[in-house]
């Protein structure tokens, strides 16, 4: 009993302070201080190695599949998908980490 009330008062409190809650968008020091976003593929996308269609494929993220993103965009090669055209990348950690064309991802905070 008294290791489930630890863990109670540890999660209360934890939830208490905001630790447990949804991570929001702020400016930071850098990438490894920026808080996780959440990008969903809005069809097939491949995962490159670097922002540049050119780069090496790692594998892809499937239609619906979700992974845990940066918060903030990284502009690289020009690319044509998913209805247009841009240079801007995300970069997740699907796959071993790499970079998705932001066309192509609905892109949550």
């Amino acid at each position: 009993m008294h290791k489930g009330k630890t863990l109670t008062t540890i999660a209360g409190a934890a939830l208490a302070l905001g630790a447990l809650a949804p991570a929001t968008a702020t400016a930071t020091a850098g990438p490894v201080d920026a808080p996780a976003c959440t990008v969903v593929a809005k069809q097939t996308v491949l995962v490159r190695a670097s922002a540049s269609t050119g780069s090496t494929a790692k594998g892809q993220l499937n239609t619906g599949e979700s992974s845990s993103a940066s918060c903030t965009s990284t502009s690289g090669g020009s690319y044509t998908a998913c209805g247009g055209s841009s240079t801007v990348w995300i970069h997740v950690d699907a796959r071993g980490g790499g970079y998705v064309a932001w066309r192509c991802v609905d892109w949550y905070a």
